[in-house]
């Protein structure tokens, strides 16, 4: 099979599904084959970093290797004011992956932050961020973590249509079944406000199953 190229054929290659450990390393090894293209438009130059930072990410993964901090350097090291606001605000995001996976939680919050306040439609981030405290939640059982990892997940929900926004929805009513004092229920109440009703049209029987918990009456307002 002939190689990729041309930038976009590259970045398109690299993005093939991996079935194996030494198919990730193909993957990684190709992105990087964008380097000897002479002129390279700035889409195809964030795809390209993109692909090869996400490289990182299942190269640690799957294969338990180190890459984290390759990854993070990878994103560090790129001029950033090439490129546009949602463009900048994904690598954040994506640096706030790498951060929390390397034990800096402090960090990884500034940078998350960071991403959705640079561009605050931005659906990556928002969920990024939600996974992230949601499995900080999990592990600590601190309600404000909870609260935090609901506001993320409704903000992306906010931008995104009904099925894809299905799996954030979830997280959220997953999450209710750790609620203490209705405080993560009211933190759905306030902050659904934005998201579309017909979001919620997959879940009135989980919202009806709510309302004879102890959360029910704050969501009285959202299946109201």
């Amino acid at each position: 099979m002939l190689a990729p190229t041309t930038p976009l054929r590259i970045i398109q290659y690299g993005k093939m599904d991996a079935s194996s450990e030494q198919d990730h390393v193909i993957d990684y090894a190709v992105v990087l084959r964008i380097h000897t293209i002479p002129t390279v438009p700035i889409v195809d130059c964030f795809q390209k970093i993109r692909q090869q930072v996400k490289c990182y990410l299942q190269l640690a993964g799957v294969m338990a290797r180190n890459d984290w901090h390759a990854g993070l350097e990878v994103i560090e090291s790129t001029n950033l004011k090439y490129f546009t606001k949602e463009m900048t605000a994904e690598f954040y995001a994506l640096k706030g992956m790498f951060l929390a996976q390397i034990n800096k939680s402090e960090e990884a919050n500034k940078a998350f932050s960071a991403a959705v306040q640079m561009h605050d439609v931005l659906v990556k981030a928002w969920a990024m961020w939600g996974d992230y405290l949601e499995n900080i939640f999990v592990k600590d059982r601190q309600l404000h973590l909870g609260v935090s990892a609901i506001t993320c997940y409704l903000h992306a929900c906010r931008h995104q249509n009904e099925s894809k926004s299905r799996k954030y929805l979830a997280k959220v009513l997953w999450l209710l079944s750790f609620d203490d004092k209705n405080t993560l229920a009211d933190a759905v109440d306030k902050y659904c406000i934005g998201v579309p009703p017909i979001q919620w049209l997959a879940w009135i029987p989980q919202l009806l199953t709510c309302l004879v918990g102890s959360e029910g009456k704050p969501l009285l307002n959202l299946i109201s």
